[in-house]
């Protein structure tokens, strides 16, 4: 299924690539299990399922990507630890916004996670590792781009070298140090916090917005600020940017678009004595379309 909202001069996409499984623990860090298994159910192997949200926008003339999901790349290795069972919907997706993937201008990147990466990836037939977008440039944080392909010990399980390599060869990569108007409306705000290069990418046009803030808070269970995965190389900058991100989005009204959420994608935040909750948008807001 994919959902278009209109926000102002900008036409945007939201729509599932793929679905994967990931122990809950590690996705909510120090909480309790107690406590997390009350807002989503888990397996008797502790997974929960997480949708892989991208947005793709079209403004400027161009057809601008939003993350990328998992893709087909995967080794069988790979599929069982992302527990990816089903197939990508990505280019069926794209499809249904009238898109192909040479008709993909731009990319824009949150992190390089695989399961924020991976789909710009395809494999040609003899097995090796290419663009899947030839004719987009692919932008992410600086930072980002040099810890994913210098990873220490606790990162490297997280990049990995055949897809990097990919992108690095391809030449389509560009890199952008802190918050960057990439195109007007378009900004990739820093964040850090799940990963040091971490970044947000927030639309904006004829006074309206939307953020889509990635792992900052991938579900709408995590803008509580201690809910924080323990994936997160740095969770103190993960709450921090919670707090202030939070405050803005409920204050300036900029709507939420959720990267893994199972059941809300598009929300407006709103304040709760004292507290954020997430409130999804309207069905008179957005047009659903096939796929």
């Amino acid at each position: 299924m994919v959902t278009r909202l209109r926000l102002g001069e900008f036409e945007i996409f939201a729509f599932v690539e793929s679905r994967m499984h990931l122990d809950g623990g590690a996705m909510f860090g120090v909480i309790p299990k107690k406590l997390w298994t009350r807002a989503i159910t888990c397996d008797e192997h502790n997974l929960i399922a997480l949708d892989l949200n991208l947005l793709l926008v079209k403004a400027h003339g161009k057809n601008i990507l939003v993350d990328t999901g998992c893709g087909d790349v995967a080794s069988p290795k790979e599929r069982k630890i992302y527990g990816l069972s089903g197939t990508t919907d990505m280019e069926h997706n794209l499809e249904a916004a009238g898109v192909r993937p040479d008709d993909v201008d731009l990319v824009l990147l949150s992190h390089l996670h695989f399961d924020h990466s991976g789909g710009g990836l395809k494999r040609r037939p003899d097995g090796t590792v290419t663009t899947r977008f030839e004719h987009a440039r692919y932008v992410v944080n600086a930072r980002e781009w040099a810890d994913a392909t210098h990873p220490n010990e606790r990162t490297a399980a997280a990049y990995i070298p055949e897809y990097l390599g990919a992108y690095a060869d391809s030449g389509q990569v560009d890199t952008v140090e802190g918050d960057t108007e990439w195109l007007p409306g378009i900004t990739l705000e820093h964040t850090g916090g799940h990963t040091a290069g971490h970044q947000a990418i927030v639309l904006r046009s004829a006074g309206q917005a939307l953020g889509y803030y990635a792992d900052i808070f991938p579900t709408r269970w995590h803008l509580k600020p201690a809910w924080v995965a323990a994936v997160d190389t740095h969770p103190l900058e993960t709450m921090r940017a919670k707090k202030r991100i939070l405050r803005a989005c409920a204050d300036l009204e900029i709507r939420v678009a959720f990267d893994h959420d199972l059941e809300v994608k598009l929300a407006w935040i709103r304040a709760d004595n004292g507290t954020f909750r997430a409130e999804p948008l309207a069905t008179s807001e957005v047009e659903v379309l096939g796929g």
